[in-house]
């Protein structure tokens, strides 16, 4: 039971990231999104972590592998993008 709860908290922390990355002000969820990004920038991040750590403790087998590779390929992306708005679009 224990292991199930951490990888729907995976999927929870996956699915918050994906809708972060593909964030739109205007549309019904906006309000939410942009609270996030109010409490911090890095949010993205913080979600990720635990992602990959629930995953960790989540099912064994092939889901634990496909969250963590979903949720370290989101962490560099937001990398590369967080990356690119400090140090500028050269």
């Amino acid at each position: 039971m224990r292991h199930t709860i951490f990888s729907t908290l995976s999927i929870i922390c996956l699915l918050l990231t994906v809708l972060m990355f593909g964030y739109d002000s205007t549309k019904w969820y906006g309000r939410f999104f942009k609270f996030l990004y109010d409490i911090s920038m890095f949010m993205p991040f913080i979600l990720g972590g635990i992602g990959i750590v629930s995953a960790l403790l989540g099912i064994k087998g092939e889901y634990r592998f496909i969250l963590v590779v979903l949720h370290s390929f989101l962490l560099l992306l937001f990398l590369v993008v967080v990356i690119k708005v400090l140090y500028g679009f050269s």
